[in-house]
């Protein structure tokens, strides 16, 4: 499994990654957090990676989205290999995380609630975590560190990825609109917030 520190995981962006680990840093002082020095670089890390569109949604039959995570963490669960199952629980937390940090607002007109996010990843990384330490892999006590601190950590992704943005723009519904529309404007608004959108797929309705 890949380390979280390390550089092949994010975006090749030096600047965008500078920006995040700034943001990061003043986040945790200020929440007055104690949180290790490879739960930070995995934050900065999360947020550099999934600041582009189209590396946070996946490719699905109708175009750009999220398949359900208790879908993902299913399948994980069941996978024939520690490495397939190891995949598919750090995308189940890491989704979550960031869902519950960064569009946790959009949350409040969605069925299902930012206590929801805040379980399953926490518990995917909590299993996840196991799963490392069995195989002798330091990457076990970050992912506990995830999984246990999870709302806490979440706090400070939202105030990393925020502290520029109006707390109120709805960035979730700002992606589906630009993705529905194509406009420009849209897109020019994501890329303000941080978020790179990739190349519009066009949605079978």
């Amino acid at each position: 499994m890949p380390d979280p520190a390390t550089p092949h995981t994010v975006v090749n962006c030096a600047c965008v990654k500078d920006y995040f680990r700034q943001q990061v840093t003043d986040a945790v002082a200020d929440e007055d957090l104690e949180v290790s020095e490879g739960t930070r670089a995995y934050l900065v890390n999360l947020l550099t990676f999934y600041s582009r569109t189209d590396h946070f949604f996946e490719h699905t039959p109708e175009g750009l989205g999220l398949r359900p995570l208790a879908l993902v963490y299913g399948e994980a669960l069941s996978a024939k290999s520690r490495v397939e199952q190891a995949a598919g629980l750090r995308r189940v937390g890491d989704v979550a995380m960031f869902i519950a940090g960064v569009f946790r607002h959009s949350l409040r007109r969605k069925p299902v609630s930012v206590d929801y996010y805040i379980a399953i990843g926490g518990n995917a990384y909590e299993h996840l975590s196991i799963a490392c330490n069995r195989a002798g892999e330091r990457a076990g006590a970050v992912f506990m560190e995830l999984g246990t601190k999870f709302v806490l950590l979440a706090r400070v992704m939202a105030r990393a990825f925020e502290q520029d943005l109006d707390k109120n723009e709805n960035l979730l519904a700002l992606y589906e609109r630009w993705q529905q529309t194509g406009s420009a404007s849209y897109a020019r608004r994501l890329q303000q917030a941080g978020i790179h959108p990739g190349p519009i797929t066009t949605r079978v309705h």
